[in-house]
């Protein structure tokens, strides 16, 4: 199509993309609800900027983009595919290849570092477009769910639930670490998004052995902590069922837990749900 034209997303408005993103996404595998308030919720909390965005334009019709994040992480420029999509009557037309093709010429333009991406695991076409690319997996992504009634856990008196955010920036992070959070999942992710989430620990003899945040709304768990020692000991469920209690949702959703994490394992024993598998790609835009 003539017609069609590539540019950036600045001054696009939010609504124009949104209907663009719904849209497209009405038939994605994982079945995506996605209102205008939490559309600009997703925006904030992986920090998308119209700057680094980009379009597929029929005439003045949104018809394809790539919605990109940008992080500056350890000295080191960061961007992240916050969303890919065309909408159905313009795909197999090239128009998603093309986009991708613009964006990394203007990220290499703009002197980036990294270009990095989820892509669910069944998806093989856009797999092999971005290994086209020079994008590389760099790990596999397990996405976990459960019925909230059906998730309970009998507290011990020893134990104490604080609630108290400010409680994470008084203890040594690394060593609750029990893996690196996914781009949506960052400290970052969740700072941007603070008043969403309720923060939990589990205290006992004075000490914070694990601690967690939970989405008021949607029931996400976007970070678990655990000191080490405590691994494996019966104090994740006791934690999760913490968190459950802070959410309106029947729902809870752990996304992007890392592949052979203990925590996988865990979870599939108290009853969480495999629902989807995701790989991390990455591409070196030096």
């Amino acid at each position: 199509m003539s017609e069609l034209t590539i540019r950036s997303l600045t001054n696009i408005p939010i609504t124009t993309m949104h209907n663009a993103f719904t849209e497209a996404f009405s038939d994605y595998e994982v079945k995506l609800e996605m209102p205008l308030e939490k559309f600009r919720e997703m925006i904030l909390i992986r920090d998308i900027k119209s700057e680094y965005s980009i379009g597929c334009f029929y005439k003045k019709n949104l018809v394809g983009f790539i919605l990109t994040g940008y992080r500056e992480i350890n000295g080191r420029k960061i961007a992240y595919d916050g969303g890919t999509g065309v909408k159905k009557d313009f795909r197999r037309k090239g128009i998603a290849e093309q986009l991708l093709k613009h964006l990394i010429d203007f990220l290499k333009e703009k002197k980036l570092d990294v270009f990095m991406l989820e892509v669910l695991e069944n998806n093989k076409p856009a797999i092999r477009l971005y290994e086209k690319h020079g994008f590389i997996k760099t790990r596999r992504l397990e996405c976990f769910e459960i019925e909230k009634y059906n998730f309970t856990a009998k507290f011990e008196d020893s134990y104490t639930i604080k609630n108290n955010k400010g409680i994470s920036k008084e203890i040594d992070l690394d060593k609750y670490e029990l893996y690196l959070p996914s781009w949506q999942n960052a400290d970052k992710s969740i700072e941007n998004n603070s008043k969403n989430y309720s923060f939990q620990a589990v205290e006992l003899n004075g000490q914070i052995v694990c601690f967690g945040y939970i989405h008021k709304k949607r029931g996400d768990i976007p970070q678990i902590g655990i000191l080490s020692e405590w691994k494996n000991n019966g104090i994740e469920k006791l934690l999760l069922f913490s968190l459950s209690a802070k959410t309106k949702s029947e729902k809870l959703l752990i996304l992007n837990v890392e592949e052979n994490n203990y925590l996988s394992k865990i979870l599939q024993k108290e009853g969480f749900k495999n629902f989807v598998i995701q790989w991390e790609m990455k591409l070196d835009l030096k």
